[in-house]
């Protein structure tokens, strides 16, 4: 899809929506071309041989549960991006006992800039508000300077430097 042709669909054509069982492995298509593109920033994302495999696995079986939600951006027949978060616990010590947690949110490069990746993560507001989740954590790349912006502009701010170290 070209720029023009893409400047072209509102973002009324593109639906968001809880993805389906059948859509499970193009949901995995695409968090395999997530993690690559990630995968350019450090190889720390670089996945298995079976990676895809095992992610669609595991989406099969926390899809239709109650704290984990994946959903998908659809335009014109076919899947744009997605987004998997879910509600987890924090130690008992914390005050704040839940959170929510945007673990994967994607969108195909041809359909970037369209509002998708805004409405995914507008659906998963609400989605985390009817569970009575009042605050949300994700983790970005730090290279990532795109993905960064993107996360501010939605009003995210940086709580912890995730730092690592090989051995």
């Amino acid at each position: 899809m070209t720029s023009a042709a893409r400047a072209l669909i509102p973002i009324d054509m593109i639906i968001i929506r809880e993805v389906r069982e059948d859509e499970i492995l193009k949901a995995g298509e695409l968090w395999t071309d997530f993690m690559e593109f990630n995968s350019k920033f450090d190889d720390s994302f670089a996945i298995k041989e079976k990676g895809q495999e095992i992610f669609t696995r595991e989406m099969l079986e926390k899809y239709r549960t109650r704290d984990n939600h994946l959903v998908v951006a659809e335009c014109e027949g076919q899947l744009a991006g997605f987004c998997f978060s879910y509600v987890s616990r924090k130690p008992r010590f914390f005050k704040l006992e839940k959170f929510g947690f945007i673990g994967d949110l994607y969108v195909k490069k041809q359909f970037r800039r369209l509002g998708i990746g805004h409405e995914l993560v507008k659906n998963e507001f609400n989605f985390f508000a009817k569970r009575g989740v009042n605050q949300i954590e994700l983790l970005v790349a730090v290279k990532n300077s795109t993905a960064i912006e993107f996360w501010e502009a939605l009003g995210f701010s940086q709580l912890l430097t995730w730092m690592y170290k090989r051995i």
